[in-house]
């Protein structure tokens, strides 16, 4: 995910994402400043009875004409509020279909993908707990299985009340059922082979049945196989269950040769209590449907589904039990209008239809069709107006009385607001603001609530933007121009070893969570360096030392922060391991040299901005590294001099760069606190044992077809000493992959830190593994505890 994200934000020679900067923030307090000024005409009213008399008499007909000009204006303004009440229930609908449908196609493309480099591994029972783990990726599949051309076919499913009815040999206590059918070369004995578990992987039963099945003739087989692409069917009955379901398949491909199809069942129910919960308004409904008219999800999830000559079969929009759905399908089809207006011929009331068809990219061509009575929105009104006329017939008895009252309690108010706005122009936010109870002056309350969004905004735009920039234009009132300077900057790249496979095993809510708690983290000790984050890039982060506050010593603050955040990420994946989050492993890369600073884009919208070689040269050691390790620049290391304790210099070829680059592992910072990085294999143990292992070179993003012998000397949790004939050099990437008697059956994504050359061809490196959770770090470390003689 950190590589997707990071393609998309910048590129050897892009503006590197800068912050968004208010640029009329100060116009807009000069505004609001006037009611200081008016206020004080209404600080102490003298009003006399008559002239409070006269007042009331006159107010009256203000009062109903203000009545009614504001019917009419509210009625168009809710309306307006529907359609943007519609799109939002659209989107989130929308959203919804596409998590019901992405997580699924990716697991099965990885599903796919082991399959293809290991077919024979579904042909055991070792792959059902793979299968298991697939099917509970994602509480929206139903079943998920493998099958290949010649028969063989493997599943793990769910086992629900449904299906514990259709068939009376499940136990009654299953909640999982595997099953495997034999291939056709088993002929007249072919069998299906079924074991069922009530918690996984404890078995309550089993039993085989003869089959005749054949994969091979199901549409999503045959999709798959001439597509050899992700294949998503229309919706059809589970005969199990009597539900809908979506059928989503994906080819295994091995050789260029098609072998069979992994697949997975989706139930659709999930989607319809969606759009059950999430309603535009009250009593409208969204109802998601293929092209054809076919009900992919429903609210009521009793009328999606339809009894025709004894057979079950999905509801359409031209025959589904809703007559107003019916109804605005065929004035859809008639008017060929997306959007319009219609009163049902049922009930009469008023109804809003909104047709929308999925995005472009979305797999299937879906649409969400929206129905929504236009008195859920204006009814209210029409109710409140007529409120309104009784409550104003009684006020006007009592205004008299309150008038006198209404104008002392003005001033209050006021003079809290001139407060907060000279707070505002001097950028005082150290303490909160009074907070005064709300006038009942329409004016005035509509103030003091402007007035607290304004401050309420500006301090947040001191979040996106230099709190320098923000509060010069708050204290000028000037606005901010175009505008940049060459300055020496240390620039900082740092971003995740590995994420992207550990946020697939995450939900979308974790993912964030995690980043966030991150990115939190990295910013506070940013921040007590007296750096500046330009930009979050995926799950990386881009800081600049140096800017906008010029600092002479922004080189010695850039390396000790990376060193702060390589610890502190450490700590807090020992806190990670108690929440149950992945562990997370950052490499960290620096650089020094003059940049382009400042205010960049245009006159619309202005960013603050670093650029500059120096910026893209950081990236660029950035992509060197391997978790735990900060690496630095020639020029960083020369500014530090002898303070800066380093292994090096390393070397390798970048892209956009014309000369090799020249790099230093960072271990020690001296000063008045010392700052001392750890190595990244200092947790290497001999072993007692030569362990042989195989190594298959990286090439790029591709796994190279070569595999090499070599011989496991030390092992630790981060990363291991081999020796090997494999040509390699150095920030190669190599897969590590343990032998079956090691009692780790994995393979490990690792990068080369150092390569020493011997005789005859062989080589001694030590690399250094990445992205590795939990389950594989305990093992490691249990393999290479075995060899330690102090364990």
């Amino acid at each position: 995910m950190s590589k997707i994200v990071k393609a998309s934000s910048r590129g050897p020679g892009s503006s590197l994402a800068p912050v968004s900067l208010v640029v009329r923030i100060r116009p807009l307090m000069s505004r609001f400043s006037i009611f200081k000024f008016t206020g004080a005409a209404f600080a102490i009213p003298k009003l006399s009875a008559v002239l409070s008399l006269v007042f009331v008499c006159l107010s009256i007909p203000i009062l109903i004409f203000i009545l009614l000009y504001n019917h009419h204006r509210t009625s168009a303004a809710i309306l307006s509020n529907l359609h943007g009440q519609v799109a939002a229930t659209r989107l989130a609908s929308i959203e919804n279909a596409q998590n019901l449908i992405n997580p699924v196609a990716s697991t099965l493309r990885l599903l796919a993908e082991v399959a293809a480099s290991d077919p024979d591994v579904f042909r055991t029972e070792r792959s059902r707990e793979l299968l298991y783990r697939a099917l509970t990726s994602a509480e929206q599949i139903d079943a998920i299985y493998t099958s290949f051309e010649d028969g063989y076919h493997r599943v793990v499913t769910r086992v629900d009340e449904d299906r514990r009815r259709s068939d009376p040999q499940i136990p009654r206590t299953a909640n999982w059922h595997s099953s495997y059918i034999d291939d056709f070369s088993a002929g007249k004995n072919r069998r299906r082979h079924r074991t069922f578990f009530d918690t996984w992987p404890h078995v309550v039963g089993r039993y085989d049945i003869e089959t005749t099945m054949d994969v091979r003739a199901l549409p999503h087989y045959k999709a798959a196989k001439a597509t050899r692409s992700l294949v998503v069917t229309q919706p059809g009955i589970n005969p199990d269950t009597g539900y809908p379901v979506l059928f989503l398949a994906f080819p295994i491909v091995r050789d260029d040769r098609f072998i069979g199809f992994a697949c997975a069942n989706i139930t659709v129910d999930r989607l319809s209590r969606f759009l059950d919960r999430h309603r535009a308004s009250p009593h409208s409904t969204t109802t998601i449907a293929d092209q054809d008219g076919t009900i992919i999800a429903y609210p009521e999830s009793g009328k999606q589904v339809r009894k025709v000559g004894g057979r079950l079969e999905t509801a359409r929009l031209d025959n589904i039990l809703d007559d107003n759905l019916r109804e605005a399908y065929q004035r859809y089809a008639h008017l060929g209008q997306d959007t319009f207006l219609f009163r049902s011929e049922l009930t009469g009331e008023e109804l809003s239809a909104s047709f929308d068809r999925f995005p472009s990219a979305f797999v299937l061509p879906w649409q969400a069709i929206i129905l929504t009575p236009t008195d859920d929105f204006v009814g209210p009104l029409n109710v409140a107006n007529r409120q309104i006329v009784v409550v104003i017939t009684i006020l006007t008895v009592l205004e008299l009385v309150l008038i006198y009252g209404f104008s002392r309690r003005i001033s209050r108010p006021i003079e809290s607001v001139s407060r907060q706005l000279k707070s505002m122009e001097t950028f005082s936010f150290e303490n909160p603001p009074v907070r005064e109870s709300k006038t009942r002056v329409r004016e005035i309350a509509e103030l003091q609530d402007t007035v607290t969004r304004v401050r309420a905004s500006l301090r947040s735009f001191a979040r996106y933007a230099p709190e320098e920039i923000v509060r010069e234009v708050a204290a000028s009132g000037r606005e901010t121009i175009l505008s940049a300077n060459r300055r020496e900057v240390t620039a900082l790249f740092c971003d995740l070893r590995g994420f992207t496979n550990a946020a697939e095993k995450l939900a979308p809510e974790e993912v964030v969570t995690v980043l966030n708690d991150h990115f939190e983290t990295l910013s506070g000790l940013v921040a007590r360096h007296a750096g500046y984050v330009v930009d979050f890039l995926g799950d990386g982060l881009f800081a600049v030392f140096g800017a906008p506050e010029a600092a002479a010593d922004h080189a010695t603050r850039a390396v000790a922060c990376a060193i702060e955040m390589q610890l502190a990420r450490e700590a807090r994946n020992r806190e990670h391991f108690a929440k149950g989050w992945p562990p997370l492993e950052m490499g960290i890369g620096l650089n020094t040299g003059l940049a382009v600073v400042g205010n960049m884009g245009s006159n619309l919208r202005i960013k603050y901005g670093v650029v500059g070689h120096p910026v893209n040269l950081a990236a660029r050691i950035e992509s060197f590294t391997v978790g735990g390790q900060v690496l630095v620049s020639d020029s960083t290391r020369e500014v530090l001099a002898a303070r800066l304790v380093a292994d090096g210099p390393l070397e390798a070829e970048a892209k956009g760069v014309s000369t090799p680059v020249r790099m230093w592992m960072v271990r020690r910072l001296e000063g008045e606190s010392p700052l001392e990085l750890p190595s990244p294999m200092s947790d290497l143990v001999v072993l007692p044992f030569a362990m042989e292992v195989s190594l298959r070179p990286l090439r790029g993003k591709q796994i190279g077809a070569d595999v090499y012998p070599a011989t496991l000397v030390k092992l630790g949790v981060s990363g291991a000493e081999l020796r090997t004939d494999c040509p390699m050099v150095i920030f190669d990437a190599v897969q590590v992959i343990l032998p079956l008697q090691s009692g780790i059956v994995a393979t490990f994504d690792s990068k080369v830190i150092t390569v020493t050359e011997h005789a005859a061809g062989l080589r001694t490196a030590f690399v250094r593994f990445g992205g590795l959770g939990w389950d594989a770090r305990a093992q490691l470390e249990a393999l290479s505890r075995a060899g330690n003689p102090a364990a």
